[in-house]
C-alpha cells in the first residue's frame, strides 16, 4: 500500500509539474459539437478525446491535468503557510509557558472548537472568493493543529538534559529552540505536513465546490465538481472522474502520513 501511495502521489506531481507539456489541448480550449461526451469504451465517444468532454466541449484529460497543477500547488501553499505559522506560534508558547501559553492555546481552542469548513467559509466570505483566499483560509483552519503538536514537543524537549546543558552554557532562547529543539522535534512536524498537505487539498476542494475558491472556467478540482453537480445523472463520469482525483491523493497521503508516523514514532516502532 505505501509504494501505491507514494506511486499515486508521484504520478499527481508529474502530471501538475509537466501538465503544460502533457496536456493534449489547452484547459480552456473548447469544441463544437462535442459536449457531454463519455470516455472512450462508452456508446457516442470520440478518440480525440480519452475521457471525453464537458459540458462546453472542453477536453477532459487536459483539465484534469491543469486541475492537478491547481489542486496540488494549492495544498502545497497551505502547508507552507500553516507549517510556518503553527512552527513559530508553538514553539513561542512551547518555550515561554505562563501566560504567554495559555492565552496562545485558549485561542487555538476556540478555532478548533469551529468546523473548519465553517472557518474557512467565513474566511473566503470576509476576503472574498478567489483561489487564493481559498488557501489563505485553508491555512488559518490549519494552523491550531500544528501549534498544538509544535507546543506539546517543545513543552517537552526543554525539559531534558540536553536543552538545560545549553541554557547553561549561555545559549539564548532563539538559538535553544531553533538550533536544538527543533530540530529534535522534526518526527511529529513531519507528520503533521503530511496530513496537512492533504487537508489543504481537501479544504480547497471543497471550499471550490462550494463556489468560494477557484472562478470558472478554472479547472481546479472542486470547481470542476461545482459545474459538474447538475449532470450527475445524465453524465455521470463528469463528476466521478475530478473525484476520483480527490480520492487518489487525499487517501494517498494519508497512507503515507500514517507510515511516515509510525516510522519515526519509537513507541509504535517497539509493537
Amino acid at each position: 500500500m505505501k509504494r501505491l501511495a507514494l506511486a499515486t502521489i508521484g504520478f499527481f506531481l508529474l502530471l501538475a509539474v509537466l501538465g503544460p507539456w502533457l496536456a493534449p489541448y489547452s484547459a480552456s480550449q473548447t469544441f463544437e459539437g462535442v459536449y457531454r461526451l463519455p470516455p472512450l469504451g462508452f456508446d457516442g465517444a470520440d478518440a480525440r478525446f480519452i475521457l471525453g468532454t464537458d459540458d462546453v466541449g472542453r477536453d477532459q484529460v487536459s483539465r484534469l491535468i491543469e486541475g492537478a497543477r491547481l489542486s496540488l500547488f494549492a495544498g502545497l501553499a497551505v502547508t507552507l503557510i500553516s507549517m510556518s505559522l503553527g512552527v513559530l506560534i508553538g514553539a513561542i508558547a512551547g518555550w515561554s509557558g505562563g501566560w504567554l501559553e495559555s492565552v496562545i492555546l485558549r485561542l487555538m481552542d476556540t478555532l478548533m472548537a469551529l468546523p473548519s469548513i465553517l472557518l474557512a467559509i467565513v474566511v473566503v466570505t470576509i476576503l472574498g472568493p478567489s483561489l487564493t483566499n481559498a488557501v489563505l483560509a485553508a491555512a488559518v483552519t490549519s494552523i491550531p493543529g500544528v501549534v498544538r503538536v509544535v507546543r506539546a514537543a517543545i513543552a517537552i524537549e526543554k525539559t531534558k538534559s540536553y536543552a538545560l546543558s545549553s541554557r547553561l552554557f549561555g545559549a539564548g532562547s532563539l538559538r535553544t529552540v531553533v538550533l536544538d529543539l527543533l530540530p529534535n522535534c522534526m518526527a511529529p512536524i513531519l507528520v503533521q505536513l503530511t496530513l496537512g498537505f492533504g487537508d489543504g487539498v481537501l479544504n480547497v476542494a471543497a471550499l471550490g465546490f462550494l463556489g468560494l475558491g477557484a472562478r470558472p472556467p478554472s479547472a481546479e478540482w472542486g470547481t470542476m465538481l461545482a459545474d459538474a453537480k447538475g449532470f450527475v445523472e445524465s453524465a455521470p463520469f463528469l463528476v466521478v472522474l475530478p473525484g476520483l482525483c480527490i480520492l487518489a491523493v487525499i487517501l494517498s497521503v494519508n497512507i503515507l502520513g500514517d507510515s511516515l508516523r509510525d516510522r519515526l514514532d519509537p513507541k509504535l516502532r517497539k509493537l
